[in-house]
């Protein structure tokens, strides 16, 4: 589980890549031989040591592809070599980008109105009026919908039949938990909405209607939304490293089918570039209009001025100081990205297929700007809002000791037990100095800590890559103003409360769990002890860490598709052990009633026998009822899916 847990961490790491002014510099690429030679000095080594099998990557300039290359097997156990003109791979999340592509373009027909209420055009089920703003399409497209996330069940494995867009919408839509247009929070049921849009308006299935308006006419003929027989004779295996050796991995269907189902091959991917970046038109097919187009690459939103946002489905960027559109794709074993840079006519993509692809993907990006599109370190504030006389809001005046604590990325899941990841994924700010702050990424996702300067009140710049982290919504507290909210890049993160933090939770869960090991432990050593104190210590303990090493030990691909029953089956003990803890303190009462009336012994506190007998149950039952409040904040208490 923990590759999907650390996913959007790994995201904010891709932030840190220089959003500074521009260089004016060209592209220093003399020929296809330049980054021929490039990829081959520096993709096979990155492949071993990252342990991914097969890479494919295209590269086009002005109009014509510059390489298309195959690296590596698509699968190892028959020898098959990744084919950049026939191997297909999963594109995971740049599958939105399609999406957004397809609402467009009913825009542009004038069937769709960006601004008019989702519920107009959608059958079958009605969003639910939670807040009085409703939820257009400007909003699904830029991930601004207010959606909480979902991870457990988005996916189906081993199954012949998988339900409808709509089927599966309907009953398995996540709440809503803010207004929308706040914030970006990215949601993989929220661009499932807009393609579920797009197959009520125009009458087809979605997977139909995108191969009909931009697959076909772009001469995309290995690409597909459908797992269809051509597209499983041609598509690569993905794996894992295990025990020293590739394992593979089974193919899963993801449900929310327009936020993650593509899957494409290089030579078809390099259609699709060139048509963007020629303003929607390829070989005389066009598939959007120009201003479409560059509606959908310009910044429709952001959280804040300093900070670059969305277009409708892409993400805007910059690397070394130019501007980019980009869209990553993470599905299990498989990791794409995609970045054009308009203003070069220049575009790539590129894929893997095993369990470091994610890391090869971000340090090959990396690598290729350094080398063909070098700039300078950013020197000045760039502001990403809309118009040249955009206004920055002001900010106080911190000591970095203010912004010090831990945050959780704001698309972390929240109404259901995925609340719960978040203990693994939050980022810490501790303050290095008066001027300073370092960014702790969580223990695990394998991302050194790195270190921000301050530039200006409540604005703090990575020293190594120059990107921007900044502060925002101040709240004053005991006479100190500290922010609650958090934005590197278009990701936001807003401030925990200390009963929040991993740390607490990790303190908490120690002393609650050392209680409940003393019954069993005076059991064992033949201590007198209640034996209801000794059952109960034995329910809790295996429920937490029932549900701790269920859910950390299964495979990632296997928890999206269903909660494991070991889980569910944790899940339950701490309701037993609620009744075990009402009929101890029941007991415990009643002793202690008897033990007052005369001709009793006295109770010893200094005895063994009075401790064990009279105290040590009561601290189970207050230990209990600690477990259930730290269950309850994190919807571990029942089975809340």
């Amino acid at each position: 589980m923990l590759v999907a847990v650390f996913w959007p961490i790994r995201a904010v790491a891709d932030a840190r890549t220089g959003p500074g002014p521009d260089s004016g510099a060209g592209l220093a690429l003399a020929s296809h031989q330049d980054l021929d030679k490039f990829l081959d000095e520096f993709l096979p080594p990155a492949m071993t040591r990252l342990h991914v099998p097969g890479v494919v990557f295209v590269a086009v300039k002005d109009g014509e592809v510059l390489t298309m290359r195959g690296f590596g097997y698509s699968d190892i156990e028959s020898g098959k070599e990744v084919d950049p003109l026939r191997t297909v791979f999963r594109a995971g999340s740049v599958s939105k980008v399609f999406t957004g592509m397809a609402v467009m373009q009913l825009v542009e027909g004038g069937l769709l109105d960006l601004d008019e209420d989702v519920n107009t055009y959608i059958e079958g089920f009605k969003i639910p009026d939670t807040y009085p703003q409703p939820i257009t399409l400007r909003h699904l497209l830029t991930h601004t919908a207010g959606f909480d996330e979902r991870y457990l069940g988005v996916s189906e494995f081993g199954q012949d039949v998988y339900p409808e867009l709509g089927e599966y919408l309907a009953l398995e839509l996540p709440p809503r938990i803010r207004p929308p247009g706040q914030v970006i929070q990215y949601s993989n049921h929220g661009m499932a909405l807009a393609g579920y849009v797009v197959e009520c308006v125009s009458g087809i299935p979605f997977a139909r209607y995108i191969e009909k308006n931009i697959l076909t006419p772009l001469g995309m003929d290995h690409s597909s939304f459908e797992l269809t027989s051509k597209v499983e004779t041609l598509l690569s295996s993905s794996y894992k490293w295990r025990k020293s050796k590739y394992e593979k991995v089974p193919y899963i269907h993801t449900n929310v089918v327009p936020a993650g189902m593509l899957m494409t091959c290089g030579a078809d991917m390099a259609k699709f570039i060139m048509a963007n970046l020629a303003g929607g038109e390829l070989a005389g097919e066009r598939v959007l209009c120009a201003e479409y187009v560059d509606a959908m690459q310009s910044q429709q939103f952001t959280n804040h001025p300093l900070v670059p946002g969305m277009g409708y489905s892409w993400m805007i960027g910059r690397r070394n100081g130019r501007r980019t559109v980009f869209h990553g794709g993470d599905i299990p074993q498989f990791s794409t990205q995609l970045v054009l840079v308009p203003d070069e006519d220049f575009g790539v993509f590129m894929s893997g297929n095993g369990i470091g692809a994610a890391t090869l993907n971000d340090e090959l990006t990396k690598e290729l700007f350094d080398t063909f599109f070098p700039g300078p370190k950013a020197e000045e504030t760039v502001h990403f809002g809309e118009g040249p006389d955009v206004s920055v809001p002001s900010l106080p005046a911190g000591d970095p000791q203010d912004l010090a604590g831990a945050y959780r990325m704001i698309r972390d899941p929240m109404t259901t037990a995925e609340k719960a990841i978040s203990l693994l994924t939050q980022i810490r700010v501790t303050a290095q100095g008066d001027e300073a702050v370092a960014l702790v990424f969580p223990i695990g996702s394998g991302m050194p800590h790195t270190i921000w300067v301050a530039e200006r009140p409540g604005v703090y710049r990575d020293t190594a890559s120059g990107a921007l982290m900044v502060f925002d919504e101040w709240q004053t507290l005991f006479g100190r103003n500290r922010p609650s909210r958090m934005y590197i890049d278009l990701w936001a993160f807003d401030r925990l409360k200390f009963y929040e933090t991993t740390s607490f939770a990790t303190v908490c869960l120690g002393i609650i769990i050392a209680v409940f090991v003393w019954p069993v432990l005076a059991w064992v050593f033949r201590r007198k002890a209640s034996g209801l104190a000794v059952l109960l210590g034995l329910v809790d303990v295996v429920a937490v860490t029932g549900i701790a090493g269920s859910l950390l030990t299964a495979p990632d691909w296997e928890i999206t598709t269903r909660v494991p029953n070991t889980t569910k089956a944790a899940l339950a003990l701490p309701l037993v052990g609620t009744a075990l803890a009402v009929a101890l303190a029941w007991q415990t009462l009643t002793k202690t009633v008897d033990s007052k009336k005369p001709c009793r012994r006295p109770f010893n506190l200094r005895t063994r026998q009075g401790f064990a007998s009279r105290v040590l149950p009561w601290l189970c039952v207050v230990a209990h009822a600690g477990l259930v409040w730290f269950l309850n904040i994190w919807n571990l208490l029942g089975w809340k899916f």
